[in-house]
């Protein structure tokens, strides 16, 4: 085996660049100003915090609206005798339909005067109907005295139907002036907590939400819930089932009384403190930072939305990240100019492959440049296999090109898109049309001029009646001397197959009436019929032709052959008559009785202008 020299292994060739450019490079640049980049840290992180609580904010805020929205809507309706909670199908579907897309909607119902609450629970799908909550009814007839129209927030209290601590969206209805319930919607107090940004896998920054002194979202909370499930509670503990601040294991939020708040709007972030609150907390831990944002919607009992920091983000080591600086730029530049070099000398190659499959694509297989060998291994084999597979592909061109001409294009396209190398094509029988071509005294003529002149005058006159015949929608399946064999519908699919085949007649005779072939003046006779035939491949297993048989093939030879008892240029059977779209371009011929035939069966002719 002979060893390859001056070849490397594409590999081991971006292997070494990688570790030159990017070990060496970018590798020791960033290891030295990650050391040292902890000192924009404490900014960032203040800015992006109040970033995330704002956009928690907006997001509770909208959630509320959208209640508040829904409330008002369905209160109008009501008013306004559109919609009535004793119709229940229609007021059913109604709620349902309004909460379809809000996934945090835990249920939405009608408290009725009676104390029933009627709800549809978007979880199960289903509406369920039981006493009240104690509180919600009291709060339900305290809103009476407001009147229709306002919609009321009620912020979180122990829900005893749904067993969550929720926020209550509440407004009365009035239909003719009368009270006839208050319509109710609860949010989950969980579902608010995923406004903010909780992930426990960010490092350095703990996320929390807290209504009075209890933690309703903590990245310890669900640990807490598997230790302290909740209890029975009355309706006078509304936040028993979540744990105080001091229940956590969390330092910071156990010592919330003494955080410190400070100023962080230093010109760095601007316009940074608005609506967020900045503390700070010394523990033998370290110093810790935390960022508040109070929900300003929240009457009774405030939410407060926060985050604090390990103290390890803010070390500051201005020095370390001056020189990691310079020394990471020089780096930079050496890594840049390498990668440069490296990068001009592999892209040579692949412009040269690119352009030569873009001109693949187009097809212009002669034309196609021989791409030269490389020093690297995978380019050079690319480069040989790319020239082999374009040699390949103008064999496969020229051979498609050469079945084209042995037989009909749809055949050669099926035989060479197979994998079967028998050459078999499955037999298939169908309806179609058969159009039999016959020259009208060749014989004489052949007769009287030499040989090779016959084969010329032919193959002029074959040349334009092909590409009559494929304008059609035809398919030729023999040339049998001077005549012609072909079809409509036995392969490819020809809807008006009877009408292809009387248009393509007409026009043959036409053909033979207005030109010369070598000089020579001839003339055909057609006969067309309509039938059912088997098309496929008939022969040795070693030599095949694809034909087509059938009565209804030999029919249509035998109706030409009638042409020259009958004076007519095409006769057509009345199978094919019954199948035009206009019958009356067709005459009858005659009543004939076709050999093998025990009836008589019509026969019409096409008249044509200007011939006939």
């Amino acid at each position: 085996m002979t060893k390859r020299r001056g070849r490397f292994s594409i590999l081991g060739v971006l292997l070494g660049a990688f570790f030159m450019t990017s070990v060496l490079g970018v590798g020791l640049a960033l290891r030295l100003g990650l050391d040292t980049a902890y000192d924009n840290t404490r900014n960032l992180w203040i800015a992006m915090t109040h970033a995330d609580l704002k956009d928690a904010q907006n997001a509770m805020r909208n959630r509320i609206e959208r209640m508040q929205r829904r409330n008002i809507w369905v209160a109008r309706e009501v008013a306004n005798g559109d919609l009535s909670p004793d119709d229940t199908a229609i007021w059913d579907n109604t709620l349902a339909a309004l909460v379809t897309n809000e996934l945090d909607v835990t249920a939405i119902g009608l408290l009725m005067p009676d104390g029933r609450f009627r709800w549809y629970d978007p979880k199960t799908d289903r509406t369920v109907s039981r006493q009240a909550d104690p509180q919600e009814d009291i709060i339900a007839r305290s809103l009476i005295a407001f009147g229709p129209g306002q919609s009321i927030t009620q912020f979180p209290r122990w829900n005893s139907l749904v067993n969550q601590v929720v926020i209550t969206e509440m407004i009365p209805l009035f239909q003719r002036g009368e009270y006839i319930g208050s319509l109710v919607q609860l949010v989950s107090l969980g579902d608010f907590s995923r406004d903010l940004k909780t992930d426990p896998t960010e490092a350095g920054r703990t996320p929390f939400v807290i209504v009075n002194d209890h933690v309703i979202a903590h990245p310890a909370l669900p640990d807490w819930h598997q230790l302290h499930p909740p209890a029975n509670l009355g309706t006078d503990d509304v936040l028993g089932v979540l744990p105080r601040i001091d229940d956590l294991a969390d330092p910071v939020l156990a010592q919330m009384d003494q955080w410190q708040t400070f100023d962080f709007n230093d010109g760095r972030t601007p316009d940074g403190t608005n609506g967020s609150t900045a503390s700070a907390l010394e523990t033998a831990g370290g110093y810790h930072v935390i960022i508040t944002r109070k929900f300003e919607e929240s009457a009774g009992l405030p939410i407060v939305m926060g985050m604090h920091f390990d103290p390890t983000v803010f070390t500051r080591e201005w020095e370390r990240l001056k020189l990691a600086t310079l020394i990471g730029t020089a780096i930079m530049v050496l890594a840049i100019i390498l990668a440069v070099m490296i990068a001009h000398y592999f892209t040579r190659p692949l412009k040269r492959f690119s352009a030569a499959t873009r001109q693949l694509e187009t097809g212009m297989l002669d034309d196609l440049p021989i791409l030269p060998g490389s020093h690297i291994i995978e380019f050079n084999d690319a480069s040989r296999s790319f020239n082999n597979m374009a040699i390949t592909l103008r064999d496969r061109e020229r051979i498609g090109r050469l079945f084209g001409k042995f037989l009909p294009t749809a055949i050669a396209q099926q035989l060479l898109a197979s994998d079967d190398d028998t050459g078999n094509i499955q037999s298939r029988q169908c309806e179609a049309s058969i159009l039999f071509v016959d020259l009208v005294g060749f014989t004489t003529l052949s007769e009287k001029i030499a040989p090779q002149r016959i084969v010329t005058i032919l193959n002029a006159y074959f040349a334009k009646a092909t590409a009559i015949i494929e304008q059609n929608g035809g398919i030729i399946t023999q040339f049998q001397g001077d005549a012609i064999l072909a079809v409509f519908n036995a392969f490819d699919e020809v809807p008006d197959h009877a009408d292809a085949a009387v248009r393509t007649a007409v026009a043959l005779q036409k053909l033979v009436h207005n030109d010369l072939f070598d000089g020579e003046e001839l003339r055909c006779r057609c006969g067309i019929n309509t039938g059912l035939l088997v098309a496929g491949n008939v022969g040795a297993p070693d030599r095949l032709t694809f034909t087509v048989h059938g009565d209804a093939v030999n029919s249509a030879a035998r109706l030409e052959a009638k042409n020259k008892e009958l004076g007519t240029r095409i006769l057509i059977a009345s199978t094919t008559f019954d199948q035009l779209s206009d019958p009356a371009q067709a005459r009858l011929a005659d009543e004939i009785l076709l050999r093998g035939r025990s009836e008589t069966t019509a026969v019409y002719t096409i008249p044509i202008d200007g011939i006939d």
